[in-house]
């Protein structure tokens, strides 16, 4: 076996220093640019706070290619039907669907997100919606929350403009159809998605939604209106819903 002495293992050195020099400069000052399709984060939200809506985006993209034309596609079309007799009878607060009761307890506008800007994100004007649910699940079987969808229509909100902005993040607003946008059901101490099952006879409450109205700028929403403005629960096993109007909540 011959053996590299001399000049030649000198030589060989000099090449492997300049292999690794090269490939070492090669790298520097390479930047990744982000994803032409990543998604804004909304206001006060982390990228790690992402991980939380993954699931409810991910089901509420399933549901949307699955019912395009049924029951989200003809949501802004339908007519006063069972919609008009919610928002015509303002005592309605509570609603029942797939065994669940869902009561609205409170519904507030909010001209910051400083109640779901987490410790180290920022604080933003603008016009949003805080809507406080109990939940009772009054079946005969376990009811995983999940399951459920939440959303809330009103004619003067443009839901095409939430696409740009949030992506598939729904837990300041996501799009529907027209003017249709979700949320993702939080919880006030932790402000993390809820996703827990209920026990036959159990309630919870100190959960919410909050929507933005107005998610390209911090003015107000001059057009949204409580009395035009219907709270939906979508089950997303079955493809029914109700409807709550939220007419009469102060702020």
């Amino acid at each position: 076996m011959e053996t590299i002495t001399g000049r030649g293992a000198i030589l060989m050195v000099a090449s492997l220093a300049v292999v690794l020099l090269a490939a070492s400069s090669c790298g520097k000052g390479k930047v990744e640019e982000p994803s032409a399709n990543a998604p804004k984060l909304p206001p006060g939200m982390a990228s790690s706070d992402i991980d939380g809506t993954s699931e409810q985006a991910a089901a509420a993209g399933e549901e949307s290619s699955a019912n395009t034309n049924a029951a989200l596609g003809t949501a802004d079309e339908e007519s006063a039907g069972d919609a008009a007799a919610l928002t015509g009878n303002t005592s309605v607060r509570t609603a029942s669907l797939a065994g669940v009761e869902f009561t609205v307890v409170a519904a507030k506008r909010q001209d910051n997100n400083k109640l779901v800007a987490s410790a180290g994100t920022r604080e933003v004007g603008g016009d949003f919606l805080e809507v406080e649910l109990r939940i009772r699940n009054a079946g005969k079987t376990l009811v995983s929350l999940p399951r459920f969808s939440f959303r809330l229509r009103n004619p003067h909100i443009n839901a095409a403009s939430y696409d740009d902005y949030y992506g598939k993040v729904t837990t300041y607003g996501g799009y529907v159809s027209r003017n249709v946008i979700s949320a993702t059901l939080l919880d006030y101490s932790t402000l993390h998605q809820v996703t827990a099952t209920l026990r036959i006879g159990e309630e919870m409450g100190d959960v919410f939604l909050f929507f933005d109205l107005n998610p390209l700028s911090v003015t107000r929403n001059e057009g949204f209106t409580k009395e035009g403005a219907n709270l939906i629960v979508y089950d997303t096993e079955t493809g029914e819903k109700v409807e709550i109007n939220l007419a009469g909540f102060p702020d």
